[in-house]
């Protein structure tokens, strides 16, 4: 039973993280060559899309043991479109490998990340890499990690003659490199020591960035080039000092807790589930309670076990705390629970995906394998949302941007051998209550014609509360065909407010309920409630809200007058920026359906030196003209067409 650290390998595009992987691999002894992003030859990046864009799509898991200490590495994607997966895998790390080119320094996906990493507390250790490449700069990079991500950084080594052939790295000085300084900020001893002009040992320096690190509170620093092999030797020997290991002996003695962080669709049709097990022993054959995101749980049975080792995936018994275990499985999502909730689990609330596109097939015999097809890549990515719109007989996905739209468009062609196309992309905004409104309609009334009463209140809920239903009324008042009936007609209807856009943030009350034996129906049900709920809405008023994204620019300074002037004519704002060595860094807001506007732009405006990145920043109010969506449902506050179409006169 081995010891185990689960680290991520995080950065943005271009700065060397899947070639940080290979050579970690290759120097643990895993792999006996390390492959090339450039040629197409790495392990972690397994897809074929994959290999020919360089870039990393799917976060895959490889493992190696670190002496008695075993390590299973999750490479993640850097670019923006991928946040999910990123995402998906931050809850299961121990801690973070945070790669930074130097020769383009921090760029703005950095910053995202970095922003994520310390707001959840996960440790980090900072790799400055390509330190052979013409125009890396050990110190000027340093010194923006420092300005820019975080002023606690202790280097462990640093790069001398960078940018040359000879370029080396050696063992930096903590005495000599202001280790005392940082540390004293988070330690009260060393502080009090530190002041008093005790003799404080390197030993003490070392053990203490350890303990920093692994709470957050300082991050290592390294250097080197993965493509060569040089400075990731030294990273190796870090990890273990300056992350947290988990006690796998210890853990396993406490009852099961795992969390669900990926899923993949195997070749075959095979779903595989990674878990991270926070708790307990998962046994090959056992019976597991798994519980879904909503609460809800059922019992599952582990046919086939596996675990990582030695870079691969093999059939194992049991996997202890710690690890990472596979199973196949059906019906397991991401981000469910297996055996139960632990303390030790990170719990990551994210936006959602704010583009939908519909997606058709070419070629008409390919329509219902394109819905089998997007129903699966769901499945293994549930943030890109795929609604089946029965109304239209449309495909609708939502998605981030235009990178995920064309690896779909490639995976479709290449998993599925089906050729499809995308609509221009639509902004999804929400409607949110403005205030309350009530309306009910009772039996016998002349204006309703069935044999059901419903009355509703609708009112502002709490901030991403979503949709809240409540009884006014006793829970036995209706049999329980008829709450049901009305509770999932509720939940359809809000999916098209007065303007036609998902209501969320709002309180459902039933107010009054009523029926009569045996005549009444879960029917009648079902086509009052729509009548009354939108009536109540029309009362209470909606505003509508359209997303915008956090905006993170890094640009020269003769740049900065034309890039704050579009910035505001696309309805962005910026705060104050940041001047350094010729270059400035803006931070701010922009509405998404300007976002792209401006990411072409960017270049032009700052002579191909701008970089830009985008993350969910929430919803504004929208200004007028209020945006407004077209209806796929039959609009209920038409009674008269509502009534004709109910009725099936046309």
């Amino acid at each position: 039973m081995n010891d185990t650290i689960n680290i991520g390998v995080l950065a943005h595009v271009d700065a060397g993280k899947t070639t940080l992987t290979e050579q970690i691999l290759y120097q643990a002894g895993v792999i006996e060559e390390a492959g090339s992003v450039d040629q197409g030859s790495t392990i972690t990046d397994s897809l074929d899309m994959e290999r020919r864009r360089g870039i990393t799509i799917k976060a895959a898991a490889v493992s190696f043991m670190l002496g008695d200490l075993k390590m299973n590495v999750i490479d993640t994607p850097g670019h923006a479109d991928f946040i999910s997966e990123v995402e998906h895998s931050l809850g299961v790390l121990d801690g973070v490998i945070l790669v930074v080119s130097a020769v383009e320094g921090v760029q703005a996906q950095t910053r995202v990340l970095m922003q994520t990493l310390k707001e959840h507390g996960i440790p980090v250790i900072f790799f400055i890499n390509k330190m052979d490449r013409l125009g890396a700069d050990f110190i000027r990079v340093r010194d923006l990690i420092r300005k820019l991500l975080d002023e606690r950084i202790c280097e462990v080594s640093v790069a001398l003659q960078e940018g040359t052939e000879s370029v080396q790295v050696v063992p930096a000085d903590p005495g000599g490199s202001g280790w005392i300084e940082v540390l004293a900020l988070g330690s009260e001893a060393l502080m009090e020591d530190f002041a008093n002009n005790e003799v404080i040992t390197e030993d003490r320096l070392r053990q203490e960035l350890g303990r920093q690190c692994r709470q957050g509170l300082a991050f290592p620093l390294f250097a080197g080039s993965a493509a060569r092999g040089l400075g990731v030797r030294e990273l190796l020997s870090g990890l273990a000092r300056y992350l947290p290991v988990q006690a796998s002996q210890a853990l396993s003695a406490l009852p099961l807790s795992g969390l669900v962080f990926k899923v993949v669709v195997q070749a075959g049709g095979e779903r595989l589930v990674f878990v991270r097990l926070f708790a307990g022993q998962l046994q090959a054959r056992a019976d597991v309670t798994v519980i879904a995101q909503d609460g809800l749980s059922e019992r599952i049975k582990i046919k086939q076990l596996y675990g990582l080792k030695d870079g691969e995936r093999k059939p194992v018994q049991h996997v202890d705390a710690g690890d990472i275990a596979i199973f196949g499985s059906e019906q397991v999502k991401v981000g469910d629970v297996i055996g139960c909730v632990s303390e030790s689990m990170k719990v990551f609330r994210f936006q959602k995906p704010p583009i939908q596109v519909k997606v058709s097939a070419v070629r008409p015999e390919d329509g219902h394998p394109l819905h089998q097809a997007l129903s699966e890549l769901t499945v293994e990515d549930p943030f890109l949302q795929y609604v089946y719109d029965s109304h239209t007989h449309e495909n609708i996905i939502h998605v981030f941007g235009k990178v995920q739209q064309e690896v779909l468009l490639e995976t479709l062609r290449e998993r599925y051998a089906i050729e499809a196309a995308f609509s221009a992309p639509q902004v999804i905004c929400i409607e949110k209550p403005v205030s309350s409104g009530e309306a009910a309609e009772s039996m016998g009334e002349p204006d309703n014609p069935f044999w059901a009463t419903v009355g509703f209140r609708v009112e502002p809920g709490p901030v991403d509360s979503g949709l809240v239903y409540r009884l006014e009324v006793e829970l036995g008042s209706l049999p329980l065909s008829f709450q049901k009936a009305i509770r999932e007609t509720v939940t359809e209807v809000l999916q098209e407010g007065l303007y036609g856009w998902g209501v969320t943030d709002i309180t459902v009350t039933l107010t009054h309920s009523g029926y009569s034996s045996p005549v009444s129906t879960a029917k009648d049900f079902r086509l009052l409630t729509p009548l009354v709920l939108m009536k109540a809405l029309e009362r209470a008023g909606t505003q509508v809200y359209e997303p915008v994204s956090e905006l993170q620019i890094s640009l020269p300074e003769s740049s900065i007058s034309k890039v704050l002037f579009r910035i505001t004519a696309l309805d962005g704002t910026f705060e104050e920026p940041k001047f350094d060595h010729g270059s400035v860094y803006v931070t701010g807001t922009i509405p998404v359906r300007n976002a792209d506007i401006l990411k072409t732009e960017l270049h032009g405006l700052t002579g191909g030196e701008g970089v830009m990145s985008v993350k969910p920043g929430g919803y504004i109010a929208a200004a007028s003209p209020i945006p407004v969506n077209q209806r796929r449902q039959l609009n209920p506050l038409q009674r008269g067409e509502y009534m004709l179409h109910i009725n099936k006169i046309k």
